[in-house]
């Protein structure tokens, strides 16, 4: 009788993978700046409008209300109203330039991109907008440089190889060898 050494079957686990906190930071502070500011100015505006109804009620005392909704009910209805469509207003107006502010360091990393397809390894992103964008931006201008950097010094070895007045087969080895390093830079 022999003994099974299958392993058992494993379930596959999807990975959670969490975004960083870095790149959701300055919009949220926006939508929350708005709220907390919306929030402040409807406080104030309901607490005196409800003052003055709450006033007006007591010098009339309560006898041509039928119960305390009728008191504070204009003054609420109008100011929640106006904090509906204030906040939603303002909420779309940050939105939008979010949107503007992502589309326009995009953009420009976009086009360093295809400036770096062209040939153009110097020329720095310089990606205005959020500043995840300016970070990605600089992540990108590091790694043109570095990849510069290979290609100045693989020129000046293949300028001394050529130089170099070596015998063919010294040559042919250390030819191999540079071949190898170019294929590292540009596979």
């Amino acid at each position: 009788m022999k003994l099974s050494t299958a392993r058992p079957e494993r379930k596959f686990r999807r990975k959670i993978r969490y975004i960083n906190p870095r790149f959701q930071g300055g919009a949220a502070l926006a939508f929350a700046a708005m709220i907390v500011a919306g929030g402040i100015l409807f406080g104030g505006l309901v607490y005196r409008d409800l003052g003055r109804a709450v006033w007006a009620a007591a010098m009339q005392g309560h006898y041509l209300m039928e119960n305390p909704y009728e008191i504070v009910r204009d003054a609420l209805l109008w100011h929640l109203a106006g904090l509906s469509a204030t906040v939603t207003c303002l909420g779309v107006i940050v939105f939008l330039f979010l949107v503007r502010a992502i589309r326009r360091g995009i953009g420009r990393v976009i086009e360093m991109l295809l400036a770096v397809e062209g040939g153009d390894l110097s020329t720095p992103t310089d990606a205005r907008g959020l500043t995840e964008l300016a970070r990605f931006g600089e992540r990108v201008d590091a790694a043109r440089a570095h990849t510069l950097s290979r290609i100045v010094a693989l020129r000046e070895e293949a300028a001394s190889l050529a130089a170099s007045g070596l015998p063919p087969e010294e040559f042919r080895s250390r030819w191999d060898g540079f071949k190898r390093k170019i294929r590292m830079v540009a596979p």
